[in-house]
């Protein structure tokens, strides 16, 4: 189970400011360029992974958001997929990009292929 630092810690205080909550219903997906929704279907991704030294977090689909982790590792969105050029261009995220254009923003459907790639 995942739990939020500041609560595995118990010193919320002292851990620094949270991140920014970001005003989802202004913007669009970086990823497929459709409108986001502020709520559930919404989701913050760090292009750079933490684990990776990065630090800026960009709202996103949380369908696109998944299909981005399932299909590279964070090694690999810290080394050459941190650009959202080159993510679209990814064959997987090339096809990936045509079929939710026709889904509704709100759309989210749990990917199935994290635990499979990562050997789960």
């Amino acid at each position: 189970m995942v739990v939020k630092r500041s609560l595995r810690s118990g010193r919320g205080d002292q851990l620094g400011p949270p991140d920014p909550v970001p005003d989802a219903a202004a913007g669009r997906c970086p990823l497929c360029g459709r409108e986001l929704v502020e709520g559930p279907s919404t989701d913050l991704h760090h292009p750079v992974p933490r684990s990776h030294g990065g630090r800026e977090a960009v709202p996103m689909h949380r369908v696109c958001h998944q299909k981005i982790h399932s299909v590279f590792t964070e090694a690999e969105l810290a080394g050459g997929f941190h650009d959202w050029e080159a993510l679209r261009h990814h064959p997987a995220m090339a096809d990936f990009i045509r079929w939710i254009a026709r889904k509704p923003p709100e759309y989210y459907d749990r990917s199935r292929h994290t635990n499979a790639r990562r050997g789960r």
